[in-house]
């Protein structure tokens, strides 16, 4: 039985994905910073899927002595086959109010996070001959920028650069990368954004929602299940030759990109 780690394991996604994965006979291992929402989602997703083959470790997934110490030491009982990065901020916010701490915080959370996962992950893949799977949960907005989250924009065309350029290497190891990039997806953590967000548009998030959704073909939000069947895809043995791809989950949303 193949072992995943996800990053961002205590958030919508994260746990979203997780579900998928353990309903497909995977082991898990979430990943964040808080142990006791990861201790929390661990039982909800027991409750969930009657599966007991998940791990919980927290780390902060920005700070790169602390994650190759603890990937180490992870690896001397559970090797790793794959690894889904979740982890990351997408608030909306004022350019002009934004200061060089916001800009910061989205980059070493997100982006330089990523890639320092990544980047150990892989080391210990090729170190250990595992043709591994890796997969970045990123966002249309690296095609489609967004001038109210304009930070989280430029992070996934920085993430988007990433993995373009990093799947040529890791794929002369044999590791695939690829990145996911879902729309607006229906979760806890949307909800939030949301109200915050109609706050500064003094509107409601029920509105604003709405308002979202007829600007989509398929005049809805992404569903978490279905971002965890695209991870569960890319992870499988039916995506041998997947690597470097950009997959939009966005219902149209961004059809010329």
């Amino acid at each position: 039985m193949k072992t995943i780690m996800i990053t961002g394991g205590s958030g919508s996604i994260g746990k979203g994905i997780a579900k998928v994965l353990l309903q497909n006979n995977y082991n898990v291992i979430l990943v964040g910073r808080n142990q006791q929402k990861l201790f929390t989602t661990q039982q909800e997703l027991e409750q969930a899927t009657n599966n007991r083959n998940i791990m919980t470790y927290t780390m902060d997934i920005s700070d790169e002595d602390q994650i190759e110490s603890k990937l180490q030491s992870i690896w001397q009982n559970t090797s790793i086959d794959g690894l889904v990065n979740a982890a990351g901020l997408g608030e909306p916010i004022d350019y002009f109010s934004s200061t060089k701490q916001d800009w910061d915080t989205s980059f070493q959370s997100k982006l330089w996070g990523t890639i320092n996962m990544t980047k150990n992950i892989a080391k210990l893949m090729k170190e250990h001959q595992i043709k591994g799977r890796i997969v970045i949960i990123n966002g249309t907005f690296c095609y489609d920028p967004n001038p109210d989250f304009i930070i989280n924009s430029t992070v996934n065309a920085a993430l988007l650069g990433f993995t373009k350029a990093a799947s040529k290497y890791l794929g002369n190891h044999g590791i695939c990368l690829n990145v996911v990039n879902p729309w607006i997806t229906e979760s806890e953590s949307w909800q939030n954004t949301a109200t915050n967000f109609a706050k500064s548009l003094n509107t409601t998030p029920e509105l604003l929602n709405d308002n979202f959704k007829k600007m989509n073909p398929l005049k809805r939000f992404t569903d978490v299940d279905e971002i965890g069947q695209t991870i569960a895809f890319l992870l499988s043995e039916n995506a041998n030759y997947i690597n470097g791809a950009s997959i939009n989950l966005d219902g149209g949303a961004s059809i010329g990109y």
